[in-house]
């Protein structure tokens, strides 16, 4: 369950900074499946896109396409679990680092549908990654 408060300090201090920074924030239950977390780590950013807080961009040009279709873009292009993520990463099944280090790093490969784009206080967007 998300808890509103939670919401509201995760994107705060997640302000400005890369999609990893919002992945790692949710991650504080160990008892959530991976499944779980990839989806709170989707209505978050959804709920950010659908605010206007955030855009989405693929190298420097902002997704036009309408926010579900970019959604669901990352939903079928996010790893399917962290030993999927692991492979993606460093194309090995031997361990390399923890798992959840391997979804962070998975945000910044070209598999990843997308950066993030915060919005500042003039309006304007600030690419974070």
């Amino acid at each position: 369950m998300i808890v509103e408060s939670d919401y509201r300090t995760i994107t705060y201090f997640g302000n400005g900074r890369a999609l990893d920074v919002l992945w790692d924030a949710w991650q504080s239950s160990e008892t959530q499946s991976f499944d779980q977390r990839r989806d709170i780590f989707l209505w978050t950013l959804e709920r950010l896109l659908k605010e206007g807080r955030v855009k989405l961009h693929k190298n420097g040009v902002f997704l036009e396409s309408p926010i579900e279709d970019q959604i669901e873009t990352f939903r079928k292009a996010f790893p399917k679990n962290e030993k999927d993520a692991h492979q993606i990463v460093f194309n090995t099944d031997e361990p390399q680092c923890r798992p959840s280090t391997a979804i962070g790093l998975w945000f910044f490969l070209d598999d990843c549908p997308a950066g993030i784009a915060w919005r500042r206080e003039d309006g304007s967007y600030e690419i974070a990654d």
